[in-house]
């Protein structure tokens, strides 16, 4: 049975890469990009998707997973430098009985702090969206932590 994925008329992510809409970008990278989405669910919350359109894990090619991953892991520690959290999740759905609600693969790099509910769930229409002025400094902060792609 294929997996399925939210129907929607445009992919937002591949929206976001042809410029038609402003988002905060943390780094770009040949393959990926990891931007902050404007719901965060946790202060630093960062997206990293492929550049090529790829609806789930299973539609990546083997080099495109590991480029995600590798970006996933050098901003996790970015976010680990700039803001000092408790803990971080990462994680990522493929298809919709699984919560997907982008049609385009993505991981979720979320920090957690003190205080915040242990084994939480993140659903972003729970979230109020955040002013695009502070997710441009939220991502300015941990650009600032980056270490350089081939580390």
């Amino acid at each position: 049975m294929p997996i399925g994925v939210p129907q929607r008329d445009r992919c937002a992510f591949c929206t976001n890469l042809q410029g038609a809409n402003r988002f905060a970008v943390v780094e770009e990278l040949t393959e990926t990009v990891a931007f902050l989405p404007p719901r965060q669910s946790g202060l630093g919350h960062v997206l990293v998707i492929p550049r090529r359109h790829a609806p789930t894990l299973i539609d990546l090619e083997a080099d495109e997973a590991v480029a995600i991953m590798r970006q996933v892991h050098r901003i996790a520690n970015a976010i680990a430098r700039a803001y000092d959290p408790a803990g971080i999740n990462i994680f990522q759905n493929n298809g919709v009985t699984a919560g997907q609600t982008v049609p385009h693969y993505h991981v979720h790099i979320v920090p957690s702090y003190p205080g915040d509910p242990e084994g939480r769930i993140f659903r972003s229409e729970d979230v109020e969206r955040t002013p695009h002025e502070d997710l441009l400094l939220v991502a300015e902060r941990i650009r600032a932590h980056l270490d350089s792609p081939g580390r």
